[in-house]
């Protein structure tokens, strides 16, 4: 890295998410990593130095340029980003409310580094590690991605900061926006499909207004909470193994168990449900960026009615070609375009449309499923095996997505070492803790009975 380059730029998607987390709806990831046996915390936080080192937007401060904001890279020394509770702690607050109490702190980006990291130690042989981003600063992948570069710093793997970051450092283009541009030559009639799917979706598609999840409690509060359900191997085997026999993949299932568990929460609790949309981010990963920590994503939203919902083998098989063909097509690339036009007002500007939309409601998908796949081990990665912190095993890592008011919550499914964890993060003056676990076990029960039709009987009882 050179000396003089002290500044890195943000993206369309960083800025966007910026304006929408300066409109009081906090853009915070979170991946969590359960360990079997002790943690070093001096050894933890070189570690997380290391991997801040070989990723300077992780040791950044925002600040403002020329009525912009830019990122100002900052050196990690004296700087740690570790905190640590010991059992003291656990054993008055207790691990839920420890958690909660840690994913609910604030994050002043002109402050403080966009990456933050609890070791909370629940016995002497067991930790959680608790690893909390900016989403301005990455996406779930790559939060995950930096997770791994600090548990392989931990193991002893070295981290030279890659080289990928000095072109970035150098680059003067939006990167998102400048991989958009390069479909051009990919697909015919680019620019025409593109200006199609934005006039649907915020024109045609406008009105009327998703349907919301029904929720019974209201205020002012914006904590958050967490709840979980861990699928062993052999249910998560038995799941894909019905998708495929569908032609579906794991992804289509989850995307086609939700928008059926919302319409059935909404029925059970005396609403009636139209168009369901649901949000779901796509990896897009511009060439030349792909190992660097940043928002590499972009976002579709499927949308089904009640008549798609009533037939579950048809539903799974609309939301695979609908997913499919925005991908192909590339008009999922689409909403880049609005980010980066978006990203040309002036930052307050910016932050009054986020606040009209959030407020409207009538552009704000019913919910956002976020699945970053699979974790660890990757077959056929050249990733280093991350199932160990030393003499210390990794039980489990899952992940948190962000939540927007209109929303409520968000459901964010992730595979570890072949283990399917769906974390539903939820706000609770919208949901009691004994709701938000009443509609994950619901999701979790529509996910392992999907109907996937006749087709699946023959496959599923061969696997």
């Amino acid at each position: 890295m050179k000396g003089t380059a002290t500044l890195l730029p943000l993206n369309c998607v960083d800025k966007c998410l910026l304006a929408l987390d300066g409109a009081n709806e906090p853009m915070i990831v979170h991946a969590i990593v359960d360990v079997s046996g002790p943690i070093d915390e001096a050894r933890l936080d070189r570690a997380i130095r290391s991997a801040q080192q070989a990723h300077p937007v992780m040791r950044t401060i925002l600040r403002t340029k020329y009525f912009r904001p830019v990122r100002e890279i900052q050196e990690v020394s004296g700087k740690s980003v570790l905190t640590v509770w010991d059992t003291a702690k656990l054993e008055a607050t207790g691990y839920q409310g420890c958690l909660a109490e840690w994913i609910n702190q604030p994050m002043d980006l002109g402050k403080g580094f966009p990456v933050r990291v609890l070791l909370l130690k629940n016995k002497e042989v067991e930790s959680t590690l608790v690893f909390t981003y900016h989403h301005v600063a990455a996406d779930g992948v790559r939060a995950i991605h930096f997770t791994g570069k600090v548990i392989a710093s931990y193991n002893g793997a070295s981290l030279d900061p890659e080289p990928q970051e000095e072109i970035r450092m150098s680059h003067k283009r939006d990167e998102m926006f400048e991989f958009a541009q390069s479909q051009r030559s990919r697909v015919k009639r680019y620019y025409l499909k593109v200006f199609a799917d934005l006039a649907n979706r915020f024109v045609l598609s406008a009105l009327p207004p998703p349907t919301r999840v029904f929720h019974d409690l209201s205020g002012s509060s914006r904590e958050l909470d967490v709840c979980s359900e861990t699928l062993g191997p052999a249910e998560l085997e038995s799941i894909e193994a019905r998708a495929r026999s569908a032609s579906a993949g794991l992804n289509d299932l989850l995307l086609a168990a939700c928008a059926r568990v919302v319409e059935e929460w909404n029925r059970v609790h005396g609403r009636s449900s139209n168009r369901i949309r649901i949000m779901t981010p796509i990896n897009v990963r511009p060439k030349g960026f792909r190992n660097i920590v940043s928002n590499q994503v972009c976002w579709v939203s499927p949308v089904t009615t009640p008549t798609d919902r009533a037939d579950p083998p048809e539903l799974l098989r609309r939301l695979r070609a609908y997913t499919t063909g925005q991908v192909r097509s590339r008009r999922a690339f689409s909403l880049i375009y609005f980010y980066y036009l978006s990203s040309r007002l002036p930052p307050v500007a910016m932050r009054a449309v986020c606040r009209f939309l959030v407020i409207s409601r009538t552009y704000i998908d019913t919910i956002i499923i976020t699945n970053i796949g699979q974790i660890w081990p990757k077959t056929g990665s050249d990733e280093p095996e991350l199932t160990r912190m030393g003499d210390s095993r990794i039980l489990n890592v899952t992940g948190s997505a962000p939540v927007v008011s209109p929303m409520g919550l968000s459901i964010c499914p992730s595979i570890y070492n072949r283990n399917l964890t769906l974390c539903l993060t939820y706000r609770s003056a919208f949901f009691s803790r004994e709701k938000a676990r009443q509609l994950l076990d619901m999701y979790v029960d529509e996910v392992r009975n999907y109907d996937v039709g006749p087709a699946a009987s023959h496959d599923s009882i061969a696997g």
